[in-house]
């Protein structure tokens, strides 16, 4: 009886607060690109300066809601793999690759082929050219914008998109060739991103060419795999105290690497391993004892995080662009609108083919 407890435990993962942590990396998303960067513009808003400089700082670091994207998948990846090894044996690579196209491809190839256009009519300034549309069209988006040093239109943000496919790509090969020794693949993952950054600091890369560089942007993805790979499935048992240190000590990590991002130079030596660092630590006390209640609405927003992320620029520019309202009340506004939009994307778009990804599914699982 324990055995089969023990299997069938392997074959159910579902955890509701990471669903509430997805939401909380959308909204650092969503604050660095609806929020004022600089402290000039609070002060504009009769914010005092040192409150001001403080939430300029904040908002930058939003940006780094991303690495937590990237953390949280890295985790969850290797995390279900790994589940799905202990339970069978081996893990399908033709099913995960499966899994993955039904989840990513409906929205994002809508955001390509159907949004990008009608967003192009509504903001005539918002377009993307022929190069860019190709790259992230194949899913090398973030090169394009690494090379051109651009990021055109609304939707450029699917850049990340692109390192996360890439990553699928290659990920279940890896762990497969790896075996046992996966930890050591996952540093050796935060080795090649530091020497890359270093490379091109040398060379006097420009931000967009580090920031949307995959080589270099492996450190929250390593650091995500890597907590995955040490954990072994089991679930932190945090006390109340322990879990708000952790995600305090995280979310000042990433306040202070997000504050100095855009400084050019060798700090990104520092910078990004401090944010992927900061993101681990959000992620480790993120978790919840078993049976612990999350509020409805926010592991909702999580369900619908990835519409949240496609549309929430799209959205804060249409905004912006239809009326003249003070600050906060546009942000408002978007933000309203990107919540609709979200959930008639994932009513009408995207839960057909979650429902059809659930038939290759070996270990069950909200989607992912």
């Amino acid at each position: 009886m324990a055995e089969s407890i023990v299997a069938e435990s392997r074959r159910h993962f579902y955890r509701p607060e990471l669903d509430v942590l997805r939401f909380g990396a959308f909204l650092l998303v969503f604050i660095h690109h609806g929020f004022p960067l600089t402290a000039a513009e609070y002060v504009g808003w009769g914010v005092p300066h040192t409150l001001a400089a403080f939430l300029a700082a904040g908002a930058r670091a939003g940006a780094l809601g991303v690495d937590l994207f990237f953390a949280l998948s890295a985790y969850l990846i290797t995390e279900l793999l790994l589940r799905e090894q202990r339970a069978r044996g081996s893990f399908d690579i033709r099913a995960f690759y499966i899994r993955r196209i039904l989840r990513i491809w409906p929205l994002y190839y809508f955001a390509l082929l159907v949004l990008l256009p009608l967003l192009a009519i509504a903001m005539p300034a918002d377009q993307m050219s022929g190069n860019f549309w190709l790259a992230f069209l194949f899913f090398a988006g973030n090169w394009a914008c690494a090379w051109w040093n651009l990021f055109p239109t609304s939707l450029a943000l699917l850049w990340s998109v692109s390192i996360e496919e890439q990553f699928y790509v290659v990920w279940p090969w890896l762990m497969r060739l790896c075996g046992s020794s996966m930890p050591l693949c996952a540093v050796g993952m935060l080795v090649i991103a530091t020497i890359t950054r270093a490379f091109l600091i040398g060379h006097h890369a420009s931000e967009a060419a580090i920031w949307t560089n995959t080589f270099a942007r492996l450190d929250p993805i390593a650091g995500g795999a890597l907590l995955a790979l040490l954990l072994r499935g089991r679930i932190p048992k945090h006390t109340l105290r322990g879990r708000i240190m952790w995600i305090a000590s995280g979310s000042v990590a990433l306040w202070v690497a997000g504050s100095v991002l855009k400084d050019p130079g060798w700090i990104w030596l520092l910078t990004y391993p401090l944010a992927a660092a900061g993101c681990v630590a959000i992620f480790y006390g993120s978790f919840a004892p078993d049976g612990a209640r999350t509020p409805r609405i926010l592991t909702y927003l999580g369900k619908i995080s990835y519409g949240l992320y496609v549309f929430h620029v799209a959205a804060i520019r249409l905004v912006q662009k239809a009326a003249s309202l003070p600050g906060p009340v546009v942000l408002l506004i978007a933000f309203s609108l990107t919540v609709a939009l979200a959930a008639l994307s994932y009513r009408y778009l995207e839960s057909p083919f979650l429902r059809w990804k659930n038939r290759f599914a070996q270990v069950s699982t909200r989607a992912v």
